[in-house]
Parts: structure tokens; C-alpha cells; sequence
């Protein structure tokens, strides 16, 4: 049985990751469209349209979690993307194809060399960063307890939701920060 405050962290942390990604994809289209044409998975001309829908659905996806509409087909639709989202990762990294920006982030420098080290390329631990974002979604889907959620509760779920959210942006960071790193270390040699 799964304890209501657990749900509720989740759910706001879905929240928050599906706005960030489908904001991003549908208030930068173009650049979006050039990292999903990267990954060289969907014809070109499908391109424009795939980054609209997914876009479109990252931001359904938050909206429900938002509500709390139907958490667990919202989970499970949420498993499912992360879980195409890792395929697309992993059959690229299977042709050798590691230098392409996964498309999880977009660098906001408009400095050519600061934009190019400034992404997260793809690597194994995205993989792993997807499947225990998979894992966190289905862990919604276990039946919960009926208890009311009282003030502390309530405040006990911000400040975990807070902290995810910081310790997640900072694995982000620790990410790009190593890319980074890789290419000037590549630049001076």
C-alpha cells in the first residue's frame, strides 16, 4: 500500500518535470526539431509535427497528474514515454552515436561554443535516469492507503517535493557540467 504523501510527491514531481520538458519543446520548436532530427528514428518530414505532439502530450501528462485524473493510466502513459524516451537513447548509443544532445534540456547560451558544450549528451546514465523515472511512475500505480493527509502532511510533501526537485536539477547539471568539461578538455588538446 502505497502512503497518500508518497503519491502526492510524485505526482508533483511528474508535475513539474512534464511542464519543464513540454514547455520546452513547444517554446523552442525549431531547436527541438534539429535534436529530434538527430536522432535520425522518424522520417524528417514528421519531424515538426512529433515535436508538437510530444510537446502536446508531455503537457497533457502534467496537467493530469496535476488533477490527479486517473493516476494510474497517467503513470503508466508516463512509464511508457520515459521508456521510449530510453529506447531512442539507447538505440543511438548502440550505433555510436554519443555526441547528440538528448533533447532532456535546452542550453539557454546563445554563445556558439558555450551552446555546443552546454548539452547533455547521451550516455548510459540518462538510461539509468529514465528507468528510475519509470520506476517512480509506476510506483504510483500500487494502491494507496485511505488516510487523510493532515497539515503536516501536506508540509512534509512541499519540502520533499522541493528537495527532488533541487537534487534533480543538480544531476542535470553535474551532467551537462561533465559534457562541458569533455569538450574544452577536447578544445586545449
Amino acid at each position: 500500500m502505497l502512503d497518500p504523501a508518497i503519491r502526492l510527491i510524485i505526482a508533483v514531481g511528474f508535475t513539474v518535470l512534464l511542464i519543464s520538458a513540454g514547455g520546452h519543446k513547444l517554446t523552442n520548436r525549431v531547436r527541438f526539431g534539429g535534436i529530434l532530427e538527430a536522432y535520425k528514428l522518424i522520417p524528417v518530414a514528421l519531424v515538426p509535427a512529433s515535436v508538437i505532439l510530444l510537446g502536446v502530450l508531455e503537457l497533457t501528462l502534467a496537467f493530469a497528474w496535476a488533477v490527479g485524473w486517473n493516476v494510474a493510466w497517467v503513470a503508466l502513459m508516463t512509464a511508457l514515454l520515459l521508456t521510449l524516451y530510453a529506447v531512442a537513447i539507447i538505440i543511438n548509443l548502440i550505433r555510436g552515436r554519443s555526441y547528440i544532445d538528448c533533447g532532456c534540456g535546452f542550453a539557454s547560451s546563445k554563445n556558439k561554443f558555450f551552446e555546443r558544450s552546454n548539452i547533455q549528451q547521451l550516455s548510459v546514465t540518462l538510461v539509468l535516469r529514465n528507468v528510475f523515472l519509470v520506476a517512480c511512475a509506476l510506483l504510483a500505480t500500487l494502491p494507496g492507503t485511505t488516510r487523510i493527509l493532515g497539515f503536516m502532511d501536506y508540509l512534509a510533501v512541499v519540502l520533499a517535493s522541493i528537495a527532488i526537485i533541487l537534487l534533480y536539477s543538480s544531476y542535470n547539471q553535474l551532467l551537462t557540467n561533465n559534457n562541458a568539461i569533455h569538450s574544452w578538455r577536447q578544445t586545449d588538446g
